[in-house]
């Protein structure tokens, strides 16, 4: 097997979903055993609450002390053997968070900041145990307020009696008096002396302690003194008979308080641990330690509106030394806030979860426009013309401006890289020089379709962009295009017996050597003499070596196969390279190159949508409405011009090195279609996927989502979710390589609602006047089987008791509401002894502990874990392949040349013409040597006559003018087929250099237009296509002009000064054009049109015509 990295080595990011699962598979081969995949199993579902979870280190001053035990050696006890003990003593201060969180500490909140919440929900925040690891004790609790019982009045804020007047607060740097106004969260940023300074005033008191680091700040929230006396009380409850000998329970304030009390705190924080895999945010393939704090207090209640709530992160930190009672001059009390968010409590009755979810379940389409625009659009009066819009909307496209090469704003059709439909596969087989050969015209509606064109501009962008992919493409592309022309040409000279290698040269030397002996041992051996000039070669052929030879290119090809499939190989487990080994580079292992690492990791990050910006994800944004699931097919054609974009990077201005892209992207597909040894299937590309719009997604940021793959499927031990990542506000991307919610492939798609983001309610309603909550069973012990579906308990407490005491038959008062709402808060230790009174008395088997903890707490106040499933579905067909088709290979597609490949040209072969004379009478051996093989003779000049090289035009300066249809530029027209795009082709045909500067001014191309039933051949009657455009030579702007019986197309230049000076000859190698959508009259004739040259040097107007015939088309 080949070696692995270890799984702390593994790259980080989301698509590493696939290698971290790939890492698990080939491990458990390498071991012979199962791979423990974690899809849909029930581990996943199962999770751990923890009362207590210890920090590794607290925060704080720690002292560390060590003993060394010394022994004298070869001395015996007697002899004091042992000495004395020396004893060392260190004191460190351990920096633990104290008014401000770890960046990226938070994990979550609920409600999700700005979102909806029932009256009854507590909020909790939860953060990433890994992050708190030194932590204050006691440190954090959770509080929900309404926005009044947080803001200051102005008296408090301002003037000279106001409390923040002696601290740093009320100037600013210049020492100017400021006003002072609280944030939108309703804080104020305090320092340790503003602290100690509102202490010294009395009327604002804090707990904050003083700092660890004197120049540290806190944000501070102000709690009216009454509010906060409450939160620190602790409240009794006792039973007392009425007049009329009722017994009630009453809940008072505990007499005799001394200080203090936060042990309420307790119940509310406790630490998860849950399993991340097929998690969002925190998906991974290990397990998951989050810690939660929920509220003890509920959001602000009303029977009939919204009401704003705040909730902060409050620091417990100094509480338990505030003095009780508080002095009666304190109106308000500072406290340290870490972090805080804001939601909308609703009114009793509001939205639920299950809600939620049963609103998505109604909202399950393909990703394109929306069903009710399409219906409209097809019902409009042009049926065929709005049939054809339709199509296209139904198939992802949308409309969009488009500006022309030429300047000019049309309409165009756009659609994205994720479809509602399978594409067919290209006609365009070949890789493109510029992206704009991959534009496809709409005959029917006369619209450019740029999708593809767009893809391979976005490539390119996003490759020039990265300068690391830039480099290693580079690099890699002249490194293997220099070796392999390099060896291309040697093959050709070896082929000739005109080449050898240095090795070849040392064998033949031995030969060689004993050639020259014989010649000169050998003067008068007529074999060995020299040949005279008339017994030379008449015919030698010379050897082609230039880039665009075909032979070259071919030979080239071979090599780079070669080269780059060696380059694209991993080494083996001792990092060496092993010219037997044939195993593909995987990201598991070690690469051979390490641009080959490089160029494939980002090829394969595009094929996984990584960076491509969101307008080329989703066409439309009303593709995705609120509250829904779109599922859609990624275009392997739009991926393909992507990538072929990206390397075009590498090739030169010309195409002669474009087989080293082809080349590329065969490497790809070999290492795409081939099976990893280590893992036992493919490299996993995504071809479909899912995007979720929904509130839950922001409240739930690890929304678990699972797509378990069938044990019958192929290659079944693969990852079921190739990428899943939160792309945007409330939007939740997934990718797959199998069809959506097919039996074969994907049974069932399901969301399910994370363990450590499990909401809580105080209950089943909570209004202003009642709250009625349910207890849950809860084990202590383990059992095989476990009873959670119904209710153990119910309570029901009314406010109408809060103040006279509760009647002993309803239960103990749970809840204080206070005057007019103000408190909302669980009286935690009576809810606390009811809760374990209740689970002991009615499970005394199962449920054996005495006391309260969190972990039970969190249990009881839990609301159920939320699942949404969705199976096969009718809406999803357009998605399944067609059974009767061929199945599309995996990589890229355009492989081929822009060019078509040239024949091999013929041999060039010099000739000379025998000259017959009588042979000479004297020895050969005394004729003179010919010349030698380098030498040419000096050929002849040969001048033409004037009359040869006259002009009979006004200047030497020719174009050809024809005209043609873009489907067949030779012979006449095929008409009566509906509407042609016609190429209007104006070449030069004159010697492109000239002895003489010409300057054109402007080209009037003429076409005759009328009736059919003229006897004057027109072209056709009425024209009222797009317009026309220039191909390629950008110096001119063509316009149509109509007039009685003729179409006036002239060509002028675009820039100003060219419109009156002319644009350089040498400039004009072609103006050609094309007119799209021309109604051409179907019958059998010749049409004349006419031009006119406009010169601006020579000054001259030349006019001429030329012919296009027309003919009807068989079967017409």
């Amino acid at each position: 097997m080949a070696s692995l990295q270890t799984e702390d080595a593994l790259p980080g990011g989301l698509r590493f979903l696939t290698l971290q699962h790939a890492h698990e598979v080939a491990k458990s081969r390498a071991q012979n055993t199962v791979a423990k995949v974690f899809t849909a199993s029930t581990e996943t579902a199962t999770k751990k609450l923890y009362s207590y979870f210890p920090p590794r280190l607290d925060g704080g001053k720690q002292t560390i002390t060590t003993t060394q035990e010394i022994f004298a050696e070869g001395a015996t006890d007697d002899q004091g053997r042992k000495l004395e003990d020396k004893t060392t003593t260190k004191t460190f201060l351990v920096q633990a968070p104290q008014f401000s969180l770890p960046d990226g500490c938070v994990h979550s909140v609920n409600p999700a900041p700005g979102g909806l919440a029932a009256a009854e929900t507590l909020p909790h925040i939860t953060h990433r145990q890994d992050e708190t690891r030194r932590e204050r004790m006691p440190w954090l609790a959770l509080l929900v307020f309404s926005q009044d019982e947080l803001q200051l009045p102005n008296n408090i804020l301002q003037g000279e009696k106001s409390p923040f007047s002696a601290t740093s607060l009320s100037k600013d740097v210049k020492g100017n008096p400021t006003t002072i106004q609280q944030s939108s969260d309703l804080t104020l940023t305090l320092s340790s002396a503003d602290v100690q300074a509102l202490n010294d005033q009395g009327t604002v008191i804090s707990p904050i302690p003083q700092p660890d680091d004197p120049a540290s700040k806190t944000t501070a929230i102000f709690l009216q003194s009454k509010l906060f006396k409450q939160l620190i009380t602790t409240y009794e409850q006792k039973e007392k008979t009425t007049d009329d000998g009722k017994t009630l329970i009453v809940t008072s304030p505990k007499e005799g308080q001394a200080a203090a009390d936060i042990t309420r705190f307790k119940y509310f924080a406790h630490v998860r641990h849950v399993k991340t895999a097929g998690m969002t945010a925190s998906a991974q393939y290990k397990d998951g330690l989050f810690s939660v704090i929920l509220s003890h207090r509920a959001g602000p209640l009303s029977a009939d509106q919204k009401m704003p709530a705040v909730v902060h992160l409050v620091s417990l930190e100094g509480w338990n030394k505030v003095k009780f009672p508080l002095p009666s001059s304190a109106q308000y009390v500072a406290i340290s806030s870490l972090y805080s968010w804001t939601y909308t409590a609703l009114p009793t009755g509001g939205v639920s979860l299950e809600a939620e979810f049963e609103r998505l379940r109604k909202d399950i389409g393909l990703l394109r426009a929306p069903n009710a625009m399409i219906s409209k659009m097809e019902a409009a009066q042009n049926n065929a013309l709005a049939t054809k819009l339709g199509r296209r909307l139904r198939e992802g496209y949308t409309m969009q401006k488009h500006r022309t090469r030429t300047g000019e704003m049309t309409s165009c059709f756009f659609r994205a890289a994720l479809v509602p439909t399978i594409p067919k596969e290209p006609s365009w087989p070949f890789m493109s020089i510029c992206g704009s050969d991959l534009q496809i015209l709409d005959r029917d509606t006369g619209m450019m379709d740029i999708t593809y064109s767009a893809a391979w501009q976005l490539g390119r962008s996003l490759a020039i962009a990265d300068s690391a992919f830039t480099t290693a493409l580079t690099r890699l592309w002249s490194g293997v295009y220099g070796k392999c022309l390099d060896g291309a040409k040697k093959d050709k000279f070896r082929q000739l017996n005109a080449y050898k290698s240095k090795n070849e040269v040392l064998q033949s030397l031995e030969q060689s050597l004993m050639t020259l002996n014989r010649i000169q041992r050998a003067p008068n051996d007529p074999e060995s003499r020299p040949m005279g000039e008339a017994q030379r070669p008449l015919k030698r052929e010379s050897v082609k070596l230039t880039l665009d030879d075909n032979t070259i290119q071919q030979q080239g090809e071979k090599r780079a196969k070669r080269l780059i499939r060696k380059l694209a190989e991993s080494k083996d487990d001792a990092g060496n390279e092993d010219e037997n080994r044939s195993i593909f580079y995987n990201e598991l292992n070690t690469c051979v190159s390490a641009e080959w690492k490089i160029i494939l990791g980002w090829i394969i990050h595009r094929m996984y949508l990584f960076g491509v910006p969101p307008p080329y994800l989703i066409a439309d944004p009303t593709f995705v409405p609120p509250e829904s699931i779109r599922f859609f097919h990624i275009d392997p054609n739009w991926i393909d011009a992507l990538i072929d974009g990206a390397l075009s990077l590498g090739s030169r201005m010309d195409d002669n090195d474009i087989f080293i892209r082809r080349t590329i992207k065969g490497a790809l597909n070999t290492y795409l279609e081939t099976t990893d040894p280590t893992t036992g299937y493919r490299p996993q590309i995504p071809s479909y996927g899912m995007l979720l719009r929904s509130e839950l997604v922001s409240r739930f940021p690890d929304l678990k989502v699972e797509a378990p793959i069938p044990d019958s499927a192929i290659e079944a031990g693969r990852a079921p979710i190739l990428r899943q990542e939160i792309i945007g506000d409330g939007l939740l991307l997934c990718l797959f390589d199998r069809v959506p919610c097919q039996d074969d492939e994907m049974p069932v798609l399901s969301f399910t609602q994370p363990p450590h983001q499990q909401t809580f309610a105080l209950g089943d309603t909570l209004t202003p006047d009642l709250l009625r909550l349910s207890y849950k069973r809860a084990y202590t012990v383990e059992k095989d089987e476990y009873e959670f579906a119904e209710a153990l308990s119910e309570r029901t407490i009314e406010r109408q008791y809060e103040t006279s005491g509760s009647p002993v038959e309803s239960g103990p008062s749970l809840f204080m509401w206070g005057d007019q709402n103000s408190s909302r808060f669980i009286l935690a230790d009576a809810w606390a002894r009811d809760v374990v009174s209740t689970l002991r008395a009615k499970m005394p088997l199962d449920f054996t502990d005495t006391i309260m903890t969190s972990a039970v707490a969190a249990f009881q106040l839990g609301m159920p874990i939320y699942r949404f499933c969705i199976g096969d579905t009718s809406s999803l067909k357009p998605l399944n392949p067609d059974p009767n088709a061929k199945p599309r290979p995996r990589g890229f597609q355009m492989l081929g040349s822009m060019q078509s490949v040239s024949q091999e040209p013929e041999p060039l072969v010099q000739t000379a013409t025998a000259v017959v004379r009588p042979r000479p009478l004297v020895a050969l051996s005394n004729l003179e040597p010919g010349p030698p093989p380098h030498f040419r003779s000096t050929p002849t000049i040969t001048t033409l006559s004037e009359a040869q090289g006259q002009n009979h035009r006004a200047t030497n300066a020719e174009f050809a003018y024809a005209v043609y249809a873009i489907e067949a530029p030779f012979g006449p027209l095929q008409v009566g087929r509906g509407p042609l795009d016609l190429i209007f082709s104006i070449k030069r045909s004159d010697d492109k250099f000239l002895d003489k500067n010409y300057w054109i001014k402007k080209i009037t191309v003429q076409v005759p237009r009328g009736s059919k039933k003229e006897k004057k051949a027109t072209l056709f009657e009425n024209y009222q296509g797009p317009g026309p455009t220039m191909l390629s030579n950008l110096r001119f702007n063509v316009l149509a002009e109509n007039s009685p019986g003729c179409l006036h197309l002239r060509l002028a230049p675009r820039s100003r000064d060219a419109r009156k000076k002319g644009v350089f000859i040498d400039c004009v190698d072609e103006c050609s054009f094309i007119l799209p959508l021309v109604p051409v009259h179907d019958y059998d004739r010749q049409v004349t049109i006419s031009y006119e040259e406009d010169w601006a040097e020579p000054l001259k107007r030349i006019e001429g015509k030329f012919s296009v015939s027309l003919k009807r088309a068989s079967g017409v």
